[in-house]
């Protein structure tokens, strides 16, 4: 900060306002340097971690938490992603998601937060993933714990 300011506590001749110490500017540059830092530590987007046991599927992001229980699930697959087809212009990549069929029509509701329902997909919900390695791992555990919902 005394690269870009270099005048903090000398002396102005346009200054009228009390000569500012060294200390005290250097006090405040660092306050406020400290500040912006953790401002943008605040912005930075919190991971999303998955735990499958025997109640069903754990999300939890930051403070909010979310269980997709098995008695809400008729069948889960995983969707590998895949690009879009090139010169087809109808055609949009697939993204990796666990792709739930579930009970009822409101489970997508209930579970705003985490599952988005594609259009025209009928009755199923999907959950998006960061990865195809995400996607696989957890349908390894599901088959542990209820193989018979994967398809």
């Amino acid at each position: 900060m005394a690269v870009l300011f270099p005048d903090v506590g000398n002396s102005s001749a346009s200054s009228k306002a009390a000569n500012l110490p060294p200390a005290a500017g250097a006090l405040l540059f660092g306050a406020l340097a400290l500040g912006g830092l953790l401002v943008m530590a605040g912005s930075v987007p919190r991971t999303h971690r998955f735990v499958v046991d025997d109640r069903g599927l754990w999300w939890r992001a930051g403070r909010k938490t979310d269980l997709i229980a098995w008695e809400e699930l008729r069948a889960v697959r995983g969707q590998e992603p895949r690009p879009a087809v090139k010169g087809d212009p109808n055609s949009k990549a697939v993204l990796p998601a666990l792709v739930f069929t579930p009970v009822d029509q409101r489970f997508a509701t209930r579970h705003a937060a985490l599952v988005k329902r594609p259009p025209n997909a009928g009755p199923e919900v999907e959950l998006k993933l960061p990865n195809a390695a995400t996607v696989r791992k957890l349908a390894e555990e599901m088959a542990r714990v209820r193989p018979d919902l994967l398809h």
